[in-house]
This record gives structure tokens, sequence and C-alpha cells, in this order.
């Protein structure tokens, strides 16, 4: 089985927090033996141990994540099969599909995804100073026609401030990884991803990512 790409993971964005969609791409990162512990998780993604159990069992609930074995003991299986559709079961939708008859709202009515989770996000994005601009878009979409720049957006937002960049320096940074995502096609987590892995023994990371970023658009 080879190493799950972030591609397939960003499919399911649109039913993922930022932080079940870090954990995720987290858990992906591990390749096919995945079975790291919680702490090693949350240093990986540095979120909160609590924030990682929670995201864990949040994914579970909405079966992207399966777990065999006990107590800490523990090994995760990813199940990316909605990626196709970009839709996964919600906590809710698996509550609820007692009383729907085992038919799920979202299979029932087909404008259900349209009627039911207006794309906020993107709204706040463009509102924040974080929107593409039309042209750069475009060469994205040209090299990755499935590209989901707003999924992409919450992650790497997350990430930079993670490492502490400032809302003012993500966002500069943000612009960016989209040109860099645009020149070569590599998604702007990919390339970010790139440039974290090369901090171990910075000193300042905040500085030296910082600067790294800067040189992802040329």
């Amino acid at each position: 089985m080879a190493k799950t790409h972030p591609s397939e993971v960003f499919r399911l964005a649109p039913c993922l927090t930022s932080d079940e969609l870090l954990v995720l791409l987290a858990l992906a990162d591990y390749g096919q033996r995945i079975f790291p512990s919680q702490a090693a998780l949350a240093a990986k993604t540095r979120l909160h141990r609590s924030t990682v159990n929670k995201a864990l069992q949040s994914l579970r609930k909405k079966e992207v994540v399966r777990a065999k074995g006990f107590g800490k003991a523990l090994t995760y299986m990813l199940d990316l099969s909605p990626a196709a559709t970009g839709t996964c079961r919600s906590e809710r939708q698996v509550v609820s599909l007692a009383a729907t008859g085992g038919v799920a709202p979202s299979d029932r009515d087909p404008n259900y995804r349209t009627n039911h989770q207006p794309n906020q996000s993107a709204a706040d994005a463009a509102a924040g100073g974080w929107e593409v601009p039309d042209d750069v878009q475009g060469r994205i979409r040209i090299r990755d026609p499935r590209a989901d720049v707003e999924a992409q957006r919450r992650v790497c937002a997350k990430v930079m401030v993670q490492h502490g960049l400032t809302e003012d320096e993500a966002r500069r940074s943000w612009r960016d990884l989209c040109l860099g995502w645009a020149r070569t096609g590599r998604s702007a987590y990919d390339i970010l991803n790139e440039q974290v892995q090369q901090l171990a023994g910075a000193r300042d990371v905040r500085a030296v990512l910082l600067h790294r970023l800067k040189g992802v658009a040329a």
C-alpha cells in the first residue's frame, strides 16, 4: 500500500475541522505503518494532546480513521474512500441515521451540501486579506483541477501561526506559497511542510521559516 498523498486528505476538507485535517495529514505522513502515540502526534502537529485526542475521536466517529488494538497500543488505518466525492459522514449524521431510516440527509437531498453548509470560511478569508488573486487561482487549477485552495489556506495558516508567524506575516507567506503552488504544481501545504521539516535545530524558528517562505515564490 503506497503512502497517502496529501491531496487525498484535502478532498475531505469540507467535512473536517482544521484540527482534524491537521491530525489526519500527520497520520497520513507516517505511510503504511501508522502507530504513533498521541504525544508524538501532538509534537508533530503542535497541537495540545487533548486537542489531538478530541480530533482522533471525531475522525473515528466520521469513519475516516479506524483503530486496532487496546489502550496505548493502537494501530491506525485511514479510510479515505469518501475522498472521491469530497464528503464524509459527520458525527451529527452518525447519531441521526436511526431517525432517518439509515439514510443520511445528504443522500436524501442532492442539494443538502449546498443548502446546509455555506462556505463561510471563504468569505472570512476574503475579508481578512487571505484571498488568492484570480489569475493565481487560475494557474493553480490548470496544474491541479481538484485543488481546494480554502482548505489549504486553513491548514497552512494554522501551521504558520503555530511556528510563531504573526497573522500579517502568515498572510504574506500564504501569497508566496500560492505563487509557488501555481509555478510548480506542488500544493501550498506540501511546500510549507517541506520547509517546516528543515527547521530542526533552528534557534529562531519564526525568522528562519519566514526567510525560507519568501523564497518559494521565485
